[in-house]
């Protein structure tokens, strides 16, 4: 209408800011625009190598940065490509494509996949000045031995000193603790990268975990992942993670993540492959609804999730023993008698005396509480026995001494009542019994190389092995009874009636009751016991030994042998085949093992394989994991309560199951940390 009015100036259109026209663009593209991934960018020569799209989540991933991003010692946080990037604008591909941690990351899989000699980590090592390589490889050996004595990154300060003091040429540079940390990474990086092809090359695996409170008072929890190839099994260290709370959900997240951030496998091909699921029986992993366990079975259907059998033996014996007032009775007096001793370091001493005049060795009493592995009753009767001529000796020196508190006196005397009497101290002997046959058989679960399938044998001989202390004694009672028959032991008189058999009967009966019950075997664990442990095949063989068994397993596992690439028809064929030149090669047949005939058979019976790999996999226990803290403690200390979690899994992968001092090659380390820290 402007244009109609004479002599006056439309007014001037306001012209908008920076700030507003970026804010109006981003409004159109939230609320109008509709983007939309464009195929022609996975052709393009700047993205092609790495770009994958996700249709069902419609976000873009880098397949570099998803194995590799971890390795350059970048964040998995500091790129979208790794969680998945929502943002389909070609702007954003430039942009992750030029950024430090997609570099970075090239970089490493270019090192880890070049032929040697040809990385260009190799071509600047060869350009290095010999004295250079010379000095790293000097301190590449002080960071593995730091780790492998669980010693601080403090300390490698001082060592280069030593060194140098000695005359050994350290140089000047790197000598800091921030170095060390580097350079223990690059060592602990060489041996993840190892279980990562060795992950990559199984069919199958399994994780066992478990959870502990560190120094700092912080909830960890450590992985390990056992896998089989070809009959031979290995279990190894995966990480150890902190939990902000010990729920089934931060567990499982923690699981899945440690998985991808150091085994590089992703969640299709992870579901494909995990088969087992093993912890020490907490409900936050084995909850039926909510659990760890439950979680991933979800996932996989077929997934087992096994309660640590070693666990599973104390929880028996812990539950048996409540139900025989003479056990607990012998437990509250193992307890009173070690900490008589411990908590007096007069006692202590004064029995240290009276062993050395009687000649006596092995006197001191030992804890039975705390852990509850059987092994530690086994070891406080024992030592109990040992020194029982000078522990009475002293107890009635004790008794007898003027000067000595009433405390002391009634606790000794209490003490002696029950050391002189007959029935007790037979009951102690025949404990001893008890408890030999069940430390074998803690120490058997408790192997690295335990499976699943040879645990049902072990138990039932077990449970027979008890049963038969009903009607025959036991060696320690019978050498009980040989030396007590003049009514003295050891020199000192004992009173009361011979050993209450009424109650020897009720403790077997109650720890074999509870044995039967916390080890109930399902149809598919009984059908891998028979055909997978070679100790369960009849001595000669037998035609049709194990093929109804074979089938069930074939039927149960096909889903997860199929996606695994196995002929599912030609197993039991294949088994008819092994079986026979078992029985022919070995004599007796429990003397073979899958790892030999796996040697010889695995061309000819890849299929059957296929199947003992994935039951040999699953595991039986997760007792390196308790091993596992055991170390943890010795490195996260009261002063070192500060370190990281990444620091921590790299010192304990080093500790571990790292090369031993001499065996320890610190080139390939070497060449890691050059290539991705671009050290020259």
């Amino acid at each position: 209408m402007w244009r109609f009015l004479n002599n006056v100036e439309p007014p001037k259109k306001k012209s908008k800011s920076a700030e507003e026209k970026r804010a109006a663009g981003k409004e159109y593209d939230q609320t109008k625009r509709q983007r939309s991934f464009q195929n022609s960018w996975l052709a393009h020569p700047n993205f092609k190598l790495w770009l994958r799209y996700d249709k069902e989540t419609a976000l873009m991933f880098c397949n570099i940065c998803e194995q590799w991003a971890t390795s350059t010692g970048q964040a998995m946080g500091k790129t979208e490509f790794v969680k998945g990037c929502s943002s389909l604008r070609i702007e954003s591909l430039h942009k992750h494509a030029k950024s430090e941690t997609h570099t970075g990351a090239v970089a490493a899989k270019g090192a880890a996949e070049a032929p040697p000699g040809t990385s260009t980590a190799d071509k600047l090592l060869r350009q290095m000045n010999q004295t250079v390589i010379n000095r790293l490889e000097v301190m590449f050996r002080t960071c593995h031995f730091l780790a492998k004595k669980a010693r601080p990154f403090a300390d490698f300060v001082e060592q280069c000193d030593l060194d140098e003091a000695k005359g050994v040429d350290v140089g000047q540079t790197y000598r800091t603790e921030p170095k060390c940390r580097e350079f223990t990474d690059a060592i602990s990086e060489i041996q993840r990268q190892n279980l990562e092809k060795e992950i990559s090359d199984s069919k199958f695996f399994s994780v066992m975990c478990d959870e502990a409170t560190d120094a700092a008072v912080v909830e960890q929890i450590i992985l390990f992942v056992r896998y089989s190839n070809y009959g031979k099994v290995t279990t190894r260290f995966l990480s150890i993670q902190k939990l902000e709370r010990a729920t089934a959900a931060n567990c499982y997240g923690e699981i899945i993540a440690a998985l991808h951030e150091y085994c590089g496998i992703q969640e299709p091909e992870l579901w494909s492959k995990l088969v087992g699921f093993g912890s020490d029986g907490a409900s936050v992993m084995t909850g039926r609804r909510s659990g760890v366990g439950a979680r991933m079975k979800e996932h996989q259907p077929k997934l087992q999730t096994v309660h640590c059998i070693a666990h599973r033996l104390e929880l028996a014996i812990e539950q048996a023993s409540k139900n025989v007032p003479m056990v607990c009775k012998m437990d509250q007096f193992l307890i009173n008698i070690f900490l008589f001793y411990h908590n007096s370091t007069l006692n202590r001493g004064l029995l240290r005396r009276t062993a050395e005049a009687l000649g006596v060795t092995r006197f001191i009493s030992t804890r039975t509480g705390g852990t509850r592995w059987i092994g530690h009753t086994q070891n406080a009767l024992t030592n109990l026995l040992f020194g029982y001529p000078a522990i009475v000796q002293h107890l009635l020196e004790i008794k007898e001494h003027n000067q000595t508190s009433n405390d002391s006196k009634g606790k000794s005397a209490g003490f002696l009542k029950l050391l002189l009497s007959r029935p007790f101290l037979g009951f102690l002997h025949f404990m001893v019994d008890v408890t030999n046959i069940l430390g074998r058989l803690s120490r058997t679960f408790q192997r690295m190389d335990m499976n699943l399938p040879e645990m049902p044998k072990l138990v039932k001989d077990t449970v027979t092995s008890l049963d038969k202390l009903k009607s025959q004694q036991g060696p320690a009672l019978r050498q009980f009874q040989r030396a007590a028959t003049d009514g003295t032991f050891h020199g000192h008189k004992i009173e009361g009636e011979p050993i209450n058999k009424a109650e020897c009967d009720l403790a077997v009966t109650s720890i074999t009751e509870a044995i039967n019950i916390r080890f109930d075997i399902d149809a598919i664990q009984l059908a891998a016991a028979k055909v997978i442990s070679f100790k369960s095949w009849p001595i000669e063989a037998e035609r049709d030994f194990g093929d109804a068994e074979i089938a069930e397993l074939v039927d149960y596992f096909s889903p997860v042998l199929e996606k695994a690439g196995t002929n599912t028809n030609s197993i039991e064929m294949e088994w008819s085949s092994v079986k026979e030149s078992a029985y022919t090669d070995y004599k007796p047949v429990y003397n073979a093992s899958w790892e030999q005939l796996g040697v010889k058979y695995r061309v000819d019976a890849e299929n059957l394989f296929s199947l003992v790999d994935l039951i040999l996999t699953i595991p039986a226990h997760s007792v390196e994991c308790e091993r596992g803290f055991s170390q943890m403690k010795r490195v996260k200390t009261d002063w070192r309560n500060q370190l990281t979690s990444t620091a921590l899994t790299s010192t304990l992968r080093i500790l571990i199951e790292g090369p031993s001092i001499k065996e320890f090659d610190p080139l390939p380390a070497i060449i890691f940390w050059n290539s991705v820290a671009k050290n020259v």
